[in-house]
């Protein structure tokens, strides 16, 4: 079951300053110092962030933001824990089950909080360049439901997670790649040129990776794209 909780009809995070004083205060002088952790720009092709924690060791909490750009759409895959997810920048979609399907995207618009339930294959889409937080207790993995390929300078790749780097590999599919590192191309986002791309077979989906002359950069699939 997909559960999704506006901000609008609950809070989802509260920050309380309060002042201590007498012997109160005096109670939390050893107390953890004070953090805040702003959300930071990210790097020209950085994916995710850790914030506090290690989202891969057993027992320890952990908070993490991912990034993606507009277009991206994230391919099924299964989480070992709920994933608690608030969106923090953007416009973003879930869905639930093992093939992308855009008719079962729920649209979270900014302050939305989301959970995918452990085990349970999903998908999702961003409408726009977004930043998404994520938290819970570890370990915390990103297992793809059936084989992915990234294409990328280094040459192609295949994925079993999306958090980690992929192996450099030589059996992808013939078709799943028809347009190649530096091919210029025009979208409804503008032109650019292929950086990199992603290829699903079973979805019948490869998305590209588009940076455009001023460095924005976005995704879409083959068939929004003109090759120039």
């Amino acid at each position: 079951m997909l559960q999704i909780f506006s901000s609008r009809n609950f809070v989802i995070a509260t920050v309380l300053a309060i002042t201590l004083t007498g012997d109160n205060a005096k109670s939390q002088d050893h107390s953890e110092p004070h953090r805040v952790y702003p959300l930071s720009k990210f790097a020209p092709g950085q994916w995710v962030e850790k914030v506090s924690g290690d989202f891969t060791k057993p027992g320890e909490p952990f908070v993490f933001r991912i990034h993606q750009d507009a277009g991206y759409i994230t391919l099924p895959h299964v989480h070992p824990i709920d994933e608690n997810i608030t969106v923090v920048k953007g416009t973003w979609s879930l869905g639930m089950g093992r093939r992308f399907n855009r008719s079962l995207l729920e649209p979270m618009d900014t302050g939305t909080f989301g959970i995918a339930p452990k085990d349970m294959p999903h998908f999702a889409w961003s409408k726009t360049e977004t930043v998404l937080q994520v938290h819970g207790i570890g370990p915390f993995s990103s297992t793809v439901i059936e084989p992915v390929y990234e294409l990328n300078e280094k040459g192609v790749f295949s994925l079993t997670s999306l958090l980690s780097p992929g192996r450099p590999t030589t059996s992808n599919p013939p078709d799943c790649f028809a347009l190649k590192i530096n091919a210029k191309v025009r979208g409804d986002s503008g032109e650019g040129i292929v950086i990199g791309a992603r290829c699903s077979p079973s979805n019948q989906i490869t998305q590209y990776w588009i940076q455009k002359s001023n460095g924005e950069r976005f995704w879409a699939i083959l068939q929004e794209l003109k090759l120039l």
